[in-house]
């Protein structure tokens, strides 16, 4: 996946970006498509304000999570680019960064989780993402970055050296924490993230092992992607979710036929936990599956899609809303863990299960 800047939970992107002119925005065409598309109708006086100039708020007005996304944002993120192999969030007013064990942070040493301090020697703090993500991006234009991390709030970093380098970003990775399996799900890729859940279950997961399901920063991604992960273990037959449009109609997703996998025990969310991965978490919740550790969730319960436009750019548009079983709906409410974990976010795995098999969160 690419990294992007995200408006709504401050995530920051660590992918180089090209910079190109925006094409102008088909102001006309994005009104017809909030027309006929969108889950929340606009009247026709609220759509004549949409010009422009104000395109970016009035599109936050009508549906808090439309945006325009520019042709030269759809080419770079369809590019292969450097990473550094991290994320970084900000959590209680301070930077945090969370490293992928494959790429090149984990590997120059950067630990699991720690508090970024530094970039090439420049101090950072939460409060400005536009320049932070500016700094990341001049960055990994070079051969070398500077991240000066701490293993905890406030306390003294440690220089580590990464060398950028181009590397598969996989919407799933894994570790092993004695005999508990945990499997990261950092976005839900169509025909990626099901199969490769699958796939490391038969090469990794055996009686006596314990399975545990992070969903801590996964923003979402492909409803249905997630829908098929959920089928993989509630039981045959059963209602999971149901989708309804702008027109009232629904659709009911029932678990498919065949074998399924053993359910993970916990499953790991926090503040950042949205959408998609939302709807995992809580369909595993309401068939009583797993426990749900962490923090409230976002609260994202709807489906977005990504509709092409004239200029080579996209609308971002919310077109489904989603439902439980039980006809109730995380969004604006999120997901009420079984399990309160206090500052989820940036707690070390380890630390985690733990504390969970202790009994003592």
């Amino acid at each position: 996946m690419s990294w992007t800047i995200s408006s709504i939970l401050t995530i920051i992107s660590l992918t180089l970006i090209a910079t190109s002119v925006h094409a102008t925005p088909p102001i006309d065409e994005i009104r017809t498509l909030i027309t006929n598309k969108a889950l929340r109708p606009q009247s026709n006086e609220a759509l004549s304000t949409l010009t422009i100039k104000n395109l970016d708020t009035s599109l936050l007005a009508m549906d808090q999570y439309a945006r325009y996304v520019p042709s030269s944002v759809l080419l770079s993120n369809s590019d292969s680019s450097v990473h550094l192999g991290i994320e970084v969030f900000v959590y209680k007013s301070r930077l945090w960064i969370r490293s992928d064990p494959n790429g090149p942070a984990f590997q120059a040493g950067i630990p699991e989780i720690g508090e970024l301090q530094s970039i090439n020697g420049k101090k950072v703090n939460g409060d400005d993402l536009d320049r932070i993500s500016a700094q990341l991006d001049k960055a990994v234009r070079v051969d070398q970055v500077t991240l000066s991390v701490a293993s905890r709030p406030g306390g003294k970093a440690k220089a580590y050296r990464v060398k950028p380098a181009a590397f598969q970003l996989s919407s799933i990775t894994w570790r092993r924490i004695r005999a508990d399996i945990v499997m990261h799900i950092s976005e839900f890729v169509s025909h990626e993230t099901a199969p490769g859940l699958s796939a490391r279950y038969a090469a990794l997961v055996r009686l006596g092992n314990r399975v545990v399901l992070d969903l801590r920063g996964c923003a979402g991604g492909d409803l249905y992607e997630a829908l098929e992960i959920a089928g993989m273990f509630v039981p045959a037959g059963r209602p999971m979710a149901s989708t309804y449009d702008r027109s009232g109609i629904v659709q009911t997703y029932r678990s498919p036929s065949g074998r399924k996998l053993i359910a993970p025990v916990w499953v790991l969310i926090d503040q950042r936990t949205a959408s998609a991965a939302e709807i995992l978490a809580g369909i595993l919740q309401y068939h009583k599956l797993a426990r749900v550790v962490g923090e409230r969730s976002y609260g994202k319960c709807v489906s977005q899609t990504l509709i092409p436009l004239s200029d080579g750019g996209g609308l971002w548009l919310t077109t489904l809303g989603i439902k439980f079983p039980d006809t109730t709906s995380c969004a604006g409410t999120g997901i009420s863990p079984d399990i309160s974990y206090p500052d989820i976010s940036v707690s070390k795995i380890s630390d985690v299960t733990k504390k969970l098999t202790t009994g003592k969160p």
